[in-house]
């Protein structure tokens, strides 16, 4: 598929660019996370503007993003390509994630209230709706926004970018083998269960209920070599 026709095909994020930059970023973002965009195609920023209906500069601006979220190989006047996450890099990312969030569960249950549980519930809440739709993109990026807002809690903000980067990475391998992929209202709801832990204002049980709901992540993803069919 070339871009022109991903762009057609689209899918609409559930958060509203604020700038053009942003706009381009996110849509070839979402093209490429969702496999619509493959490994090893060429993004030339003269076509990718004239499709955008935009200069260069913010093409240039949100290629240098993607490349700095490891979506995409920049080489020079050798232009730029979309990179390939592998299987393996994906499980790697997965046991970092893992970590990172773990840590910061037990630190965000001190710090849990009344309002960031509103705020949970109602990502949980169009979560459902996305999965209503059959909006898978849409369920992923508010499935990262929930699991941020949790970090953010945490007072740990100089991890952030490694664990956007990780979910981007995650996302992108468990959706290039949808078949294997759970029912989405089961994969919504199944945040209710981190909420509960919060609430209960155990950090142990917190850190385990989010442990198993990321190596529930695993089990969705598709098999590597060596692994069980």
């Amino acid at each position: 598929m070339s871009v022109a026709e991903a762009l057609e095909a689209g899918g609409i994020s559930p958060f509203p660019p604020s700038s053009k930059r942003q706009m381009i970023q996110e849509t070839l973002q979402r093209l490429i996370v969702t496999g619509r965009i493959k490994p090893g195609t060429p993004l030339v920023e003269t076509q990718l503007a004239a499709e955008f209906g935009s200069s260069q500069a913010p093409v240039r601006e949100a290629l240098m993003k993607l490349q700095e979220a490891g979506l995409v190989v920049r080489n020079g006047y050798r232009g730029t390509v979309v990179a390939t996450t592998s299987m393996d890099e994906a499980r790697e990312m997965v046991a970092v994630r893992r970590r990172l969030e773990t840590t910061g569960i037990r630190r965000a249950v001190t710090r849990f209230d009344r309002g960031m549980r509103d705020r949970l519930a109602g990502l949980i809440a169009d979560m459902e709706t996305a999965a209503g739709s059959g909006d898978l993109f849409a369920l992923t990026e508010l499935d990262r926004a929930f699991h941020l807002a949790i970090f953010e809690r945490a007072a740990l903000p100089s991890l952030e970018p490694i664990l956007t980067r990780c979910f981007l990475h995650v996302h992108r391998a468990a959706l290039s083998n949808p078949a294997r992929a759970r029912p989405m209202l089961q994969s919504a709801r199944r945040h209710w269960t981190i909420v509960e832990a919060l609430d209960s204002g155990c950090p142990d049980r917190a850190a385990t209920a989010l442990a198993e709901h990321i190596n529930n992540v695993i089990e969705g993803m598709p098999p590597v070599d060596g692994d069980e069919p």
